[in-house]
């Protein structure tokens, strides 16, 4: 696969490799179709109007870190006992 440029240039490498990325020109919109599928079966997709974005937008996704599922803490003084 060779060396790469930085961690993030690796990573893109190893996803493409893998078959887990795809840039796709869609003649009927004029546009391309970028797809990411990550582990656990979350994937991202959208559209752009060159390839070299749809390629940015890949890697800004395969780098994003992990985020889990998101929790929300109470608002206001809810924690506090009564006075």
């Amino acid at each position: 696969m060779g060396e790469a440029a930085d961690e993030a240039d690796a990573r893109l490498a190893i996803a493409r490799a893998q078959g887990r990325v795809s840039v796709n020109f869609s003649e009927r919109s004029g546009r391309y179709r970028w797809t990411v599928v990550l582990d656990g079966g979350k994937s991202s997709h959208g559209w752009a109007e060159t390839e070299a974005d749809a390629w940015w937008f890949v890697k800004e996704v395969v780098n994003r870190p992990f985020r889990g599922t998101h929790h929300r803490k109470p608002r206001g003084l809810f924690g506090l006992p009564p006075a």
